[in-house]
């Protein structure tokens, strides 16, 4: 009798750790990846705005945040929520619009984030220079047939804002960005 009085504390223990050893593997096996920062820039001489980098690959859940670093900017989704805009993003996904953010030369400025859950392609704009070029591009996971893979101005009956041709020459193709992982703006 005494032998069982003896190991059941001993199998029970060691149960006890193999559980809390799987728990341990089940939380770091999905680590959070850090998120990607994009900065909102200008030239020295202000002559040129622009997202650096200008597309980004980042996989469902990851956060992307958009850092002001000098002037004033917004970051708001291609869709028709936004000032009646085509729709570049997947058509289940929510659009987005940041409302104008300020920095100062110099300052940490204002900053902006979401978190990318749905895949496919993200286009989105500064509202205050979309004419200038200061567009980007997020690829979430798969580039998936929907919206942000068409050619610009792809429906012309819908009454939507026609992308400038400033912004449709600023974004960089899907494939690049698949390939390079980011893309940084071309001035920089």
């Amino acid at each position: 009798m005494r032998t069982r009085y003896v190991l059941l504390p001993a199998i029970g223990s060691i149960l006890l750790a193999a559980l809390l050893l799987i728990a341990g593997r089940r939380v770091s096996a999905t680590p959070q990846a850090p998120p990607v920062v994009i900065r909102m820039v200008e030239s020295a001489d202000g002559s040129q705005v622009a997202f650096d980098p200008v597309g980004v690959h980042v996989q469902p859940g990851q956060i992307v945040r958009w850092v002001q670093a000098a002037n004033f900017h917004s970051v708001s989704a291609y869709h028709p929520a936004n000032g009646r805009h085509e729709c570049r993003i997947p058509t289940d996904a929510t659009p987005w619009d940041s409302g104008v953010l300020t920095g100062l030369p110099g300052t940490a400025g204002a900053s902006f984030e979401r978190t990318f859950h749905q895949e496919g392609v993200y286009d989105y704009f500064c509202l205050p220079h979309e004419q200038s070029g200061m567009v980007g591009r997020i690829v979430v996971g798969r580039p998936l047939a929907g919206p942000g893979t068409r050619p610009c101005n792809y429906a012309p009956e819908k009454g939507w804002e026609v992308v400038p041709e400033s912004a449709r020459q600023s974004l960089p193709a899907v494939s690049e960005i698949l390939r390079l992982g980011q893309v940084p703006c071309v001035w920089r």
